[in-house]
């Protein structure tokens, strides 16, 4: 073979490899979030692409005929090939070196292989907590191991909630304000989030010794596993014979921050200015904030009560659902109950109570694939007031004021103040997402967890008394849909972590989200957005 043929082979092997672009960090014209305060994306998209060109045989000419022949295996020939195939690898290598070729080509990722729906694929987590621990008499530091048989689907935390006597144990843990005061370590968090390790180890140091024979109660409360794995005790012993050794560390991530100093903002919310209508429309044709649910003004299949009102759906009947406060610089969103004599009448039905609602359907610059969707708000904290911030499917029809699609759904806030006979607290705040196949409007499952804000951000006040800021984080991963995830956020600080299930059931198709704030239910109380911003 001659140099130029030479040179030429191996130019149109290298031609006939796979060359992977450098990988890249952005944020693409579908990145979003609604955002109180310029504040590191989360949702930065990572793009992985590749060119790819194949040489392929010449096709023969019409009314020829193409045979194909084989010649049969000489095992006198295998030391003239090997020998062929060594000097062409040679010659391949200088070509590359003279060209300043890449050398032989990378290993290319696979496509994902083609999976079911995630909800078919991952389930809750079970944790495994003993009963009983024995520690050596004398020794003040005590640990009480947790277990997950996996951490693949969503985030959860266990903290200690109270040390309770044993009778007779011979240990008298007090009061709250004793028990802070005699054992350390009662105040911290154990957090598991997707892909950390399975084990914790609770960690609590008496202020004492005790002899063995002695024995208190430890009551570990979990959240983020559903009721049936919420309480378990512990019974601690001590003993002479017992060993107890220090536990060996475990990786669990630390709590991702909200920064979106570098990210681009995609939408400006101006309290006072701001426009919505019931149609998603104003005079002209463009598009505002919608002060209805897209499919009209009630919900029932939540056991709501309220009907969802405007001054221009039922003049002379709301009340004032949707204004700007001058004095809070927000827009608020009021609810109340109409006198027994004076209820609203829609649909041939009497309502009770005003419920108001603005979501963006028609708004390009609100609605994405992925991103971050942001809200500052002060929101009641009335018993079975309703404030919430959620995420829906635009579908096909939501950008003209149709229909969008449920499920997906995707819960940023829910304050359910004792509704469903949740339990509650001024400081407590849950997000959730419901799954099941698009726009079928029939939910596969659900699942969610909630945070005490004042646990998980010492020193926080009840949500009623100031402005927060709500927030999740959409980043969609190509190559494993299982490494999907949706970051909820408090105040910035992640509260929460899961697979991202509210999505379209074949795993590939990337549904555009579109986000609502309302406040429902009963009682004269306002929920005050004060920004709304996204990128």
């Amino acid at each position: 073979m001659s140099d130029d043929r030479c040179r030429r082979a191996g130019q149109e092997q290298r031609e006939a490899r796979t060359h992977p672009l450098k990988p890249s960090f952005k944020l693409d014209q579908h990145d979003q979030a609604f955002l109180a305060s310029p504040v590191l994306p989360l949702t930065s998209h990572f793009c992985l692409g590749h060119a790819e060109r194949s040489i392929s045989d010449p096709k023969p000419s019409r009314g020829s005929q193409q045979e194909t022949r084989y010649m049969a295996y000489d095992p006198d020939l295998d030391p003239i090939f090997e020998g062929f195939n060594t000097q062409l690898a040679g010659i391949i290598a200088r070509l590359d070196k003279l060209d300043g070729g890449a050398g032989s080509a990378p290993e290319q990722p696979q496509p994902p292989a083609v999976i079911d729906p995630v909800w078919k694929t991952l389930n809750r987590s079970t944790i495994t907590i003993p009963r009983q621990i024995q520690v050596p008499a004398g020794q003040r530091e005590i640990y009480i191991p947790i277990n997950a048989d996996h951490t693949d689907r969503e985030s959860f935390y266990c903290y200690v909630n109270r040390l309770v006597n044993v009778s007779g144990g011979g240990i008298n843990v007090g009061n709250s304000t004793d028990q802070t005061r005699n054992f350390e370590g009662l105040d911290v968090v154990y957090r598991w989030s997707p892909g950390d390790d399975l084990a914790h180890y609770l960690k609590i140091v008496t202020k004492s010794t005790y002899p063995a024979g002695r024995s208190f109660r430890v009551e570990v409360r979990v959240k983020g596993l559903g009721d049936s794995q919420k309480f378990s005790s512990v019974d601690i012993t001590f003993a002479d014979d017992a060993q107890h050794p220090d536990m060996p560390p475990q990786f669990h991530r630390p709590l991702r921050e909200l920064k979106l100093d570098g990210a681009q903002r995609k939408n400006q919310f101006d309290a006072a200015a701001g426009k919505f209508s019931d149609s998603g429309f104003d005079a002209q044709g463009r598009p505002t904030w919608r002060s209805r649910l897209s499919h009209g003004y009630t919900q029932d299949g939540n056991q709501e009560t309220g009907l969802y009102m405007s001054e221009e759906k039922f003049p002379g009947k709301a009340q004032s659902p949707i204004t700007y406060d001058s004095a809070e610089r927000a827009l608020r969103l009021h609810t109340l109950a109409f006198p027994t004599d004076a209820r609203a009448e829609f649909d041939s039905r009497l309502f009770r109570h005003q419920a108001s609602v603005i979501q963006g359907q028609t708004m390009d610059d609100v609605c994405g694939v992925e991103g971050v969707w942001r809200m500052e708000a002060k929101i009641p904290i009335r018993r079975y007031s309703w404030p919430a911030f959620w995420l829906l499917g635009r579908g096909t029809k939501g950008s003209a004021g149709g229909q969008t699609q449920w499920p997906p759904e995707i819960d940023i806030l829910e304050k359910f103040n004792y509704s469903w006979g949740a339990a509650d607290t001024p400081h407590t705040t849950t997000f959730a997402q419901h799954y099941g196949d698009a726009g079928s409007n029939s939910r596969a499952g659900s699942f969610g967890g909630e945070a005490e804000v004042n646990q998980w951000l010492p020193g926080t006040g009840a949500l009623n008394e100031s402005y927060h800021s709500w927030a999740c984080a959409i980043v969609y991963d190509d190559k494993d849909p299982l490494k999907s995830e949706v970051t909820f956020f408090f105040d910035d600080i992640e509260v929460g972590c899961h697979v991202l299930h509210a999505r379209h059931q074949d795993m590939k198709t990337r549904l555009e989200a579109l986000p609502h704030r309302k406040r429902r239910r009963e009682g004269a109380r306002q929920l005050y957005v004060r920004a709304v911003q996204q990128r």
